[in-house]
């Protein structure tokens, strides 16, 4: 019989696929609702193979007792989560930036300030770089860094080597793949590098969005799209208010139209742009008012 990597002794305990969909559920946010539960499982066991535990009850009482952040959590994280992303891939959040948010903050913001702008949810980094892009474009953005956080570190690995194939780029306008993307010879082909001028503006850490283990940065803008979809209405509410209370004075929080809506970000003011589902918090001096 196999045993725990600590050496704990076996406890037997019942464990159903309702107990591994509340521990996942628990510790990550996750839901299955358009998988089935039995495919979930199947998962669970290829892990399990892979760390040479062939014990259901002893692989379930090793994640049990490990924080979400722990490297077993990690390893079965990437099994479990897809890492489906585009650039550019909600169009209207994209123009708001560029046409009125980063417009709208550079105005609240003493001159020469950094901002700074987080893809909550990053997966492989497409989205946290379409930001950059639309801050480098804007000529009243001046200093910046975006942050891409995701839970899987393999995704934020593959967002740090900033390259990405043909069909990849294919959502990217043009101006943009001239401006900010050199071609490259990878280990199956072409590929396409993000520029070093972008590249080091975009810095990449894991996040629970969940579990944040007390780590609350302060951000001007919080992007947040195509994550919530795969939560529990429960680890909704605390992702949404957990990402509230990181957006500074004067800042934006971007949800994608349809995720969350029954929750309303707590301290922050819906903003009417069209299209975008968006929210500002307002400090006691702002009066910018961003309209379609």
């Amino acid at each position: 019989m196999s045993k725990p990597a600590s050496g704990a002794a076996r406890i037997d305990i019942d464990v159903t696929p309702q107990a591994w969909y509340d521990l996942i559920l628990r510790r990550c946010g996750l839901t299955f609702r358009h998988v089935r539960m039995p495919d979930v499982i199947g998962l669970v066991h290829n892990q399990m193979r892979a760390r040479g535990i062939g014990d259901e009850t002893v692989y379930y009482q090793l994640l049990a007792g490990q924080s979400g952040a722990s490297t077993e959590w990690d390893a079965l994280i990437e099994r479990l989560t897809n890492h489906e992303t585009s650039f550019f891939r909600h169009p209207p959040s994209f123009d708001a930036l560029r046409a009125h948010i980063l417009p709208s903050l550079r105005a609240a913001k003493p001159h020469g300030s950094r901002l700074s702008l987080w893809s909550a949810g990053c997966s492989t980094g497409q989205e946290a770089y379409s930001i950059a892009m639309c801050a480098m474009d804007d000529v009243t953005a001046g200093d910046f860094t975006v942050w891409g956080g995701d839970i899987s570190h393999q995704a934020i690995k593959i967002a740090r080597q900033a390259r990405y194939g043909q069909r990849a780029i294919a959502p990217v306008p043009e101006p943009y793949r001239q401006k900010f993307f050199t071609k490259v010879t990878g280990s199956s082909g072409a590929e396409y590098e993000i520029v070093e001028e972008l590249r080091r503006r975009v810095k990449f850490m894991t996040t629970n969005l969940v579990e944040p283990d007390g780590f609350r940065p302060s951000h001007d803008v919080v992007v947040c799209h195509n994550v919530l979809i795969y939560f529990s209405p429960a680890a909704v509410t605390r992702a949404v208010s957990w990402l509230a209370s990181c957006v500074a004075p004067d800042g934006y929080l971007l949800l994608r139209p349809g995720e969350a809506p029954n929750d309303r970000p707590p301290g922050l003011e819906p903003v009417v742009i069209s299209g975008v589902r968006a929210f500002q918090r307002r400090s006691p001096k702002s009066a910018v008012e961003v309209r379609s």
